[in-house]
């Protein structure tokens, strides 16, 4: 399964880059295609997530420019692999997914220092690059998914190649892509960050959605909240391929995000001019089939 972390990647800035352009961002709608003689709405995923955990530290001096409804932009880090700033908040999740037929809805509420949250998601989108990996024939050989905006069971991030290396590889039950709309106290917190066309992302009648990205997983901070190694060292990106993680744990990982322009910044990924993302660590999942 351990691959070398690709230079590449870490060259970029650690991109998470998630898709471009209209079309593949909005994935055909709400649908997306469904393979030949599968039933729509065959399966269907519920989850129910509480006791969120925010991983947010603002690392320097925030002038007014760089603030959204008073939240700072930059300079942020938004993994914190040494668990200095993960706020305890109030909230919870709700899921319901068709991973077969590529719909669902999604509803999130939050709580922090800023106000009450919300994360509205019913369209989901394909991102450019692939959307986890499998064991392929044998133990040495791995199969990439791509094209598949809500994806099962599958490895991401560390040294898979599947986003940047900025977590150990961890198993995934559900990942999930697309465009998503917030709030913040009832006002709409738009995205006002250019993509490298210099257009605003997935534009709507009432302002700029942002890049959501949500997976349930195994856990890969220790109850301490630090992200570690292997060997105890606290991780990092060199380290994509040492991290450790919990299987006897899952977690659901929630974040949006603006679309990189290519261009560096203070933040952690540097790619991203807004980054915002938080893990629930009471999870409740239920599998039906029809």
């Amino acid at each position: 399964m351990k691959r070398s972390t690709q230079l590449g990647i870490l060259a970029s800035g650690l991109a998470l880059a998630l898709w471009v352009g209209g079309a593949a961002a909005h994935g055909g709608g709400k649908g997306g295609s469904t393979a030949p003689g599968v039933k729509k709405n065959s399966t269907r995923i519920s989850i129910k997530a509480s006791n969120p955990v925010r991983i947010r530290r603002v690392t320097g001096p925030v002038d007014d420019a760089n603030r959204i409804l008073g939240v700072p932009t930059e300079p942020v880090d938004s993994f914190d692999w040494g668990g200095q700033a993960l706020t305890p908040i109030k909230g919870h999740a709700r899921l319901e997914i068709d991973p077969i037929a590529n719909t669902g809805r999604i509803r999130a509420e939050w709580e922090d220092e800023y106000g009450r949250w919300t994360y509205r998601q019913d369209t989901f989108g394909t991102p450019p690059h692939g959307t986890g990996i499998r064991i392929g024939a044998s133990r040495d050989t791995v199969t990439e998914i791509v094209g598949d905006p809500i994806t099962t069971n599958v490895y991401l991030h560390g040294d898979t190649g599947i986003g940047g290396p900025v977590t150990p590889t961890f198993f995934a039950q559900v990942a999930i892509w697309g465009p998503a709309k917030i709030t913040l106290n009832g006002q709409r917190f738009d995205n006002p960050f250019p993509d490298r066309s210099g257009s605003l992302p997935f534009m709507t009648p009432k302002g700029s959605l942002w890049g959501g990205h949500i997976l349930l997983s195994e856990e890969f901070r220790g109850d301490d909240g630090v992200v570690r190694t292997t060997s105890g060292e606290v991780f990092n990106p060199s380290l994509a391929s040492e991290g450790l993680v919990y299987p006897d744990k899952i977690n659901l990982n929630l974040s949006f995000l603006d679309i990189p322009n290519g261009e560096m910044n203070g933040n952690m990924p540097p790619t991203h001019r807004f980054f915002y993302y938080i893990s629930f660590k009471k999870v409740k999942v239920t599998y039906k089939y029809k």
